[in-house]
């Protein structure tokens, strides 16, 4: 009887230490998803209004709003607009505006089947800033950039939700309209209550398995004196356990304990040989994971010079992977003798499947470009093609970011085109390295149909190509500050008259010493060409 009282007292101590546990995660859960969902959303609709922002062309729709008649690009838009919103899940509003100091003036709304017309605001709608956007969407309408920050808005009609807006520029960069999109809390509040609900459920249910578990163990072995087994347990070496059973008399608990100990040696050698097998396993996983990361250097031109027997450019690239496998890839290939393609890319995701993505979209581009072989070559229209390529049974929903420039070597003459890439960085001999900000359009693989404008320069003797991905500008210290595009800029030029691989290793060496110990979170892909032909 006393046994039975001393388990059900610890029974009854652990179930108020394990309820007192689950209330703790519960409160520390529903605050931590809270701030990982918000993240997400808000994260989610900071790129949805980038790309947006981007497709947006001030210049065309400027027709549209100087006399309200809609035109065949304001149409377009309207339909492109009306798309995002349905296909976006979360997305409430939808909608580019003009701001002005006190209100805001309607441009275009997104549209979807279950909306009512009457509730939708048209060309013209003048609407007063919500204290939410007068403090955070005015700043940025003066500062010329998009929301960085996750964005509550409290809004007695429209109840709460997260904001997020990106800027639109016309031709001469001059701020004129911004994308805005919300997105509704109930749906982000259901989404978080039912995971949490559903995590706190199961952790419950555990609890309760082991306090069942816990009750049978201690109401059998914890009643008695263990001298005897304590003796046996001390003579345990080598799963050789004399437990010397006969010498209990009484099948009691103690003797059950006994047998608990010996059959437990028999699991411990089972999992000690498990753990050698799993060990082994992951060895041979590790193994094949170096062969993967082998293949996929391999697939990347790694042989410098790349073009020994040409002297009208040099060139240099590099890719170094935050996982064992990268999404970011570079690619230089001569299409015939006087045509020079160079492509940088960089596949969402991380790991084996953005691996997988890359190796397919290199491979389109790739071919696609040697396919326009004798023929006038577009890199607008080679991403195109690839882009409706890979659209085709993308279940996994990856995207990638391209840029694709064809240099004719014998002019200088290069003709670009952009899939929602970061800016190339061009030297001009005496100017230095600077930024040129090219219109560009959305990521390959986001949507069928998509149309990729061209950009065109012309290279003089001695100037200089840089291209790369965002693990450069976003390679991150350990306070959290971004390298950005002026540190980029400004290592570039400290080394901007020296070779193509003295420039990508010396703004390396500066990534570096901006990140020190901090850990690499995305893949660093920079690519260098130099123009050396005279005229």
């Amino acid at each position: 009887m006393k046994n039975q009282t001393l388990g059900r007292r610890i029974t009854t101590i652990l179930f108020l230490l394990m309820t007192l546990m689950a209330v703790i995660l519960g409160v520390v859960m529903y605050v931590s998803f809270r701030n990982v969902f918000f993240r997400f959303y808000n994260e989610r609709a900071q790129d949805i209004v980038r790309i947006v922002a981007n497709r947006t062309d001030w210049e065309s729709l400027r027709p549209y709003i100087e006399t309200g008649e809609m035109d065949d690009y304001a149409r377009e838009l309207k339909e492109y607009y009306d798309t995002v919103k349905e296909n976006f899940t979360g997305v409430s509003y939808l909608y580019l505006l003009i701001p002005g100091e006190d209100h805001f003036t309607y441009v275009i709304e997104g549209q979807t089947p279950s909306d009512d017309p009457a509730d939708i605001c048209k060309l013209g709608d003048v609407f007063y800033y919500t204290e939410t956007e007068y403090n955070y969407l005015l700043p940025d309408v003066k500062a010329g950039k998009p929301s960085t920050e996750v964005i509550f808005s409290d809004n007695e009609s429209y109840g709460d939700g997260i904001s997020v807006w990106a800027p639109v520029f016309d031709g001469s960069g001059v701020l004129r309209a911004m994308v805005e999109a919300d997105i509704r809390m109930p749906r982000i509040r259901t989404d978080l209550n039912s995971t949490v609900a559903r995590v706190i459920l199961i952790f419950m249910l555990c609890v309760l398995s082991a306090l069942l578990f816990m009750l049978f163990y201690l109401r059998r072995n914890v009643v008695r004196p263990i001298g005897r087994l304590n003796k046996s347990v001390d003579s345990y070496e080598h799963g050789d356990l004399h437990l010397e059973l006969d010498k209990y008399r009484h099948e009691d608990e103690i003797k059950h304990l006994a047998v608990s100990f010996g059959e437990m040696t028999k699991r411990i050698e089972e999992y000690t040989h498990e753990v050698e097998r799993v060990t082994a396993e992951k060895e041979r996983i590790g193994a094949e994971l170096n062969v993967a990361t082998q293949i996929q250097a391999d697939m990347l031109p790694r042989i410098f010079p790349a073009f020994p027997e040409r002297s009208e450019f040099d060139l240099y690239a590099t890719m170094s992977p935050a996982k064992e496998v990268g999404g970011d890839f570079y690619d230089f290939f001569l299409i015939d003798d006087d045509h020079l393609a160079m492509v940088m890319a960089d596949v969402s995701g991380k790991g084996v499947p953005a691996a997988l993505f890359m190796v397919i979209a290199k491979t389109l581009i790739k071919n696609r470009a040697q396919a326009s072989a004798g023929e006038e070559i577009h890199p607008g229209k080679i991403l195109a093609n690839v882009n409706n390529q890979l659209c085709e049974g993308n279940e996994a929903e990856l995207f990638v970011t391209v840029w694709l420039g064809i240099l004719t070597i014998s002019t200088g003459h290069l003709v670009s085109a952009s899939a929602g890439h970061e800016y190339p960085a061009f030297y001009r001999a005496g100017q230095g390295f600077a930024l040129q900000k090219e219109r560009h359009g959305p990521p390959l693989a986001t949507m069928e149909g998509l149309r990729f404008r061209e950009n065109e320069t012309t290279l003089s003797n001695g100037d200089a190509l840089f291209i790369y991905t965002d693990g450069v500008t976003e390679a991150t210290s350990g306070e959290l500050e971004l390298f950005g595009e002026e540190r980029m800029v400004e290592a570039l030029n400290r080394h901007a008259t020296e070779t193509p691989d003295k420039i990508i290793v010396g703004v390396r060496q500066s990534i570096d010493g901006f990140v020190k110990d901090a850990p690499q979170f995305d893949d660093i892909t920079m690519l260098c060409m130099r123009y050396e032909r005279e005229a």
